[in-house]
């Protein structure tokens, strides 16, 4: 009898390593409600989906945006440039004009003054050739154009770049909640060893050791599936955060509307 208790205590040091690898081949369970997924974290929104909000909601792409419209304003501005070259020049007067007049006669001199109202305008267009402007306005414009050209391509990179932390931190995300599941159901198997284990260590036919070692592995089994958790709910903000909106899924959405 002494030899089946020990057996049994064996089982319980070497069964919970083996289990928890069999949990990672076989992978979490399937459906929206995994196993050990809770709450917020039960349900996700495609991957694409997700893409697709952080690209519509990224601050480095909207500023690329204002780059390649600024760059594109400086071609346009350009091609305006000959308006500069000419200017338009106009000039009015108005003002009256006083004469004196000194007449000699026989009776003696006799002044007088004489006014006169003037009007004076005039109109004209001033035009400059800078030869300058002129030479290097080609190499100016193939400029300006490479620089759209850049700005453009700068932001395809942003894109691209954006799409992997995407997708590198969805993986992140589900690679944590496979790990609740595989942390919940290795938490089962070390529970229903620990209680066996005490059952038999009350009727006295385990030692207090061998109860101690059940009792831990429980204890460890439990700090291993709070972190998980954690680590999924870390993982649950960082995409959140990336992407700029609601990540759940339509389901979870909904009830938490209606809540």
């Amino acid at each position: 009898m002494k030899y089946v208790y020990r057996l049994f205590a064996l089982l319980v040091i070497v069964l919970p390593p083996a289990a928890c690898l069999l949990a990672q081949a076989e992978g979490p369970a399937p459906g929206p409600e995994g196993e050990g997924r809770s709450g917020e974290l039960s349900s996700v929104r495609p991957l694409e989906e997700l893409i697709g909000e952080a690209l519509r909601h990224s601050p480095l792409l909207k500023m690329q945006d204002y780059n390649v419209e600024n760059a594109y304003l400086k071609l346009k501005l350009l091609d305006k440039e000959w308006s500069s070259y000419f200017n338009s020049i106009g000039s009015f007067q108005v003002g009256n004009i006083r004469y004196l007049d000194n007449l000699e006669s026989a009776n003696g001199g006799d002044v007088r003054t004489i006014t006169r109202e003037n009007t004076f305008y005039g109109i004209g267009i001033q035009a400059r050739l800078p030869l300058s402007d002129l030479i290097t306005r080609n190499d100016r414009r193939k400029l300006l154009q490479n620089q759209l050209e850049q700005e453009k391509m700068m932001r395809q990179d942003q894109q691209i770049k954006i799409r992997e932390l995407v997708i590198t931190q969805y993986q992140e995300l589900q690679l944590r909640l496979s790990m609740i599941g595989i942390r919940s159901r290795n938490l089962d198997f070390h529970t229903v060893a620990a209680e066996m284990a005490e059952k038999y260590f009350k009727e006295g036919n385990l030692s207090l050791e061998e109860y101690t070692r059940a009792a831990g592995a429980q204890n460890q089994a439990e700090e291993a599936l709070a972190q998980a958790k954690a680590e999924a709910a870390l993982a649950f903000q960082l995409l959140r955060e990336l992407v700029g909106a609601d990540i759940r899924g339509k389901g979870e959405r909904n009830e938490g509307m209606k809540e």
